[in-house]
């Protein structure tokens, strides 16, 4: 005879199975059902049809069962409670005292010379752009080392008349910010804003002295010693590190900061996990960001004390459902996007802001922060856009599934000139595969969106999967090689500041939407098991040459 509790756990469990098990089906019978209509269509011809059912919008757009989003790639599979706890088992039976998971080193000084770590170039960042008449382009005799910039790394703040933020139904497609509102978006009082804490010590890093961030050293006006090789501010991008999916990245001047997270633990410095070495810098050190870009809330892409140290400084840029969490903690000045949304930067004081837009894409991921409110919130990725071109793509965390970044190439074109992707988290790969790339299949999602340039981030910060630390950032290089994108190819450093140069041009003919990649066989070495070889027919990816250091810097230009 079974107990009371047993029988209440069999009923618990058999009221679960169901459940998960009706979830899955409804999830794959609104896939299936999509691919039909999108295959009538295209088999119709009508055009009407195919922008209705066949378009990457409608075909792959933000999918909902039982009021949680869910993920419309045939590749993803569900991970439920019973996945998690075999897992969780699978990771006791195979825990090992003497080897730490992940090959971590005991030591600290071992550690960090494994994984060296660089000063951001601080006189780079901190260049401001020279000033332009609204709506002009760089010029070809811009001075950016004459450029003047403020000691507290500036003051630009948006120049918004109001905040705006998402309404719980959603955000609309092609919002302007600076425009009259449309009936989804609600204005808030500039009286709820809140600047940056001006606080030089990072509260989220550890005591240990081992752990505390290298300080931002007194910034000088003007640059000191660039030389002539660096771009102007207003002619270039630069991407730095700071660990997992978190960089600092610069457009012509405008600073972006993608899935905040500075602090050396997840949850606490209790329970961990703890980051293998220190942060390359504190966020109080880096130029205010104007735009945080967050592609999903777990604890790894979206830190408290980060979250509490940007408040509303700066415009939030997240998935659907986060503004809530946002809103709790004070913060308001908030846009929730959806899938193929598409925004139109706002005004900032001092900078040229014409032609950049920022679009939401898909990521095939999950979200939570806690057991209670998995998938409450969009997972997403982020294009980063001038004059409809794509310049930056912030990939967050995802799973590889070529329908994903096949549409997103369809919809915005090719010749994306820095594609930002995890390359790490990947074992054990049953497990994992629907959740997290590995770098082979990152180097393929740079080739399906036809990026000129891959930057492999989300490895090497904390352990919190199988694979040896370092392996990433080697199978990385590895996979490059084998698609001839050795030089288009780099496993991120920490703290290192990379520059591209970069013009931006109204009719660039790489904008053109809907390009196609185009492979070639290599037939001169087609006998000897040569791998394709990847040629952008329009991003001109085989331009991209090696990186050169800057002499006497950290600095690259690339």
């Amino acid at each position: 005879m079974l107990g009371i509790k047993a029988k209440i756990t069999i009923g618990i469990l058999s009221v679960y199975t169901t459940y998960n098990s009706l979830l899955i089906g409804a999830r794959l019978y609104e896939i299936r059902q999509r691919r039909i209509r999108a295959e009538k269509a295209t088999e119709s011809g009508d055009l009407e049809a195919l922008e209705e059912h066949a378009a990457p919008e409608k075909q792959f757009g933000v999918l909902i069962i039982a009021g949680r989003f869910a993920n419309p790639f045939r590749e993803y599979r569900e991970q439920g409670m019973f996945d998690f706890f075999f897992w969780r088992i699978v990771e006791l039976i195979n825990y090992r005292p003497w080897y730490p998971r992940a090959g971590v080193p005991r030591s600290i000084a071992e550690r960090e010379t494994m994984l060296p770590t660089f000063t951001p170039d601080y006189e780079v960042l901190f260049e401001q752009p020279v000033q332009k008449q609204p709506g002009s382009l760089a010029s070809e005799d811009s001075d950016g080392g004459n450029a003047s910039h403020s000691g507290d790394g500036g003051s630009a703040s948006l120049a918004t008349s109001a905040i705006y933020y998402s309404s719980d139904t959603g955000s609309s497609t092609n919002i302007a910010l600076d425009s009259p509102l449309t009936q989804s978006w609600t204005a808030v009082s500039n009286q709820h804003a809140s600047p940056r804490h001006e606080d030089d010590n990072n509260s989220s890093i550890s005591s240990d002295d081992h752990l505390s961030p290298p300080a931002r050293p007194h910034q000088q006006p003007g640059l000191r010693s660039l030389t002539a090789e660096v771009p102007p501010c207003a002619e270039r991008l630069t991407v730095t590190w700071i660990g997992q999916s978190c960089m600092f990245v610069q457009c012509n001047g405008i600073n972006f900061l993608t899935d905040p997270v500075f602090g050396n633990h997840l949850i606490s410095a209790y329970i961990g996990p703890k980051r293998i070495v220190p942060s390359p810098c504190s966020l109080d050190s880096l130029p205010p960001a104007d735009f945080v870009l967050v592609s999903h809330n777990h604890p790894d892409h979206f830190e408290d004390e980060t979250i509490r140290k940007i408040g509303n400084s700066a415009l939030w840029v997240v998935g659907l459902g986060v503004r809530p969490f946002l809103a709790r903690r004070g913060i308001f000045k908030v846009v929730e996007m959806k899938w193929w949304d598409r925004i139109s930067l706002p005004p900032i004081a001092d900078k040229d802001m014409d032609g950049w837009e920022i679009a939401c894409t898909p990521a095939m991921h999950w979200s939570g922060r806690h057991f209670f409110d998995a998938n409450a919130s969009l997972w997403c990725s982020f294009m980063i856009l001038h004059h409809s071109k794509p310049v930056v793509f912030h990939c967050g965390d995802t799973g590889y599934s070529p329908d994903i970044f096949a549409s997103i190439q369809k919809v915005y074109g090719t010749g994306c000139e820095l594609a930002l992707v995890p390359i790490g988290a990947y074992e054990p790969r049953f497990h994992l595969r629907p959740l997290h790339c590995n770098p082979e299949e990152a180097v393929q999602i740079m080739t399906d969106i036809g990026a000129r340039r891959l930057v492999g981030v989300h490895w090497g910060t904390f352990v919190l999967s199988d694979e040896h630390f370092l392996e990433p950032k080697q199978r990385i290089h590895e996979a490059g090689a084998k698609k001839g994108l050795a030089n288009a190819v780099w496993g991120a450093e920490f703290g290192r500041t990379v520059v591209v140069p970069y013009r931006g041009v109204a009719d660039d003919e790489n904008s053109s939407r809907g390009a196609r990649l185009a492979i070639e066989k290599d037939d001169s070495e087609s006998g000897s098991g040569s791998e394709n070889v990847y040629i952008y027919a329009r991003a001109k990816v085989e331009s991209v040459g090696p990186m050169r250091a800057v002499e006497g810097r950290d600095t690259v230009i690339w």
